[in-house]
């Protein structure tokens, strides 16, 4: 049962990732998710498995909402000021917009060392596949 819950999960996501994000995020977070699916494959505790669904699962609920209000706000059915708050600012054409996926993160929030070996390892990729620019 988990190897079919945790394949259509996977091919749920690399589906939402094709219809809603913009092609360097896409990139990014498709070779993130089959990292992390790949790296939970042999799990069997059904407490870890449990908690790892629930986790894709919200991301995946996440990314379609914002994906449909994009959408909505791009065909006019409502305001874009509203997707905007906490979304990341990309450059696309020359033109800086923002995609309505992520957010900001306050000065306040810590972050555990696991945490920030991951976001280490995130802005590497980021960086090596082109999404981010910048200088270190």
């Amino acid at each position: 049962m988990a190897r079919s819950k945790g394949l259509s999960l996977y091919k749920s996501i690399l589906r939402a990732h094709s219809k809603y994000l913009p092609m360097e995020m896409r990139q990014l977070g498709d070779a993130y998710v089959k990292s992390e699916f790949r790296l939970h494959k042999s799990v069997t505790k059904t407490e870890q498995l449990q908690q790892f669904f629930t986790e894709w699962e919200k991301y995946l609920t996440h990314i379609e909402q914002t994906g449909r209000k994009k959408q909505s706000a791009e065909a006019g059915l409502m305001d874009s000021p509203s997707l905007q708050s906490g979304s990341s600012l990309l450059q696309e054409n020359g033109q800086k917009h923002r995609s309505g996926f992520g957010k900001d993160v306050t000065r306040e929030v810590t972050f555990n060392e696991e945490q920030e070996s991951q976001l280490r390892k995130l802005r590497e990729e980021a960086i090596k596949g082109g999404a981010l620019n910048l200088k270190e």
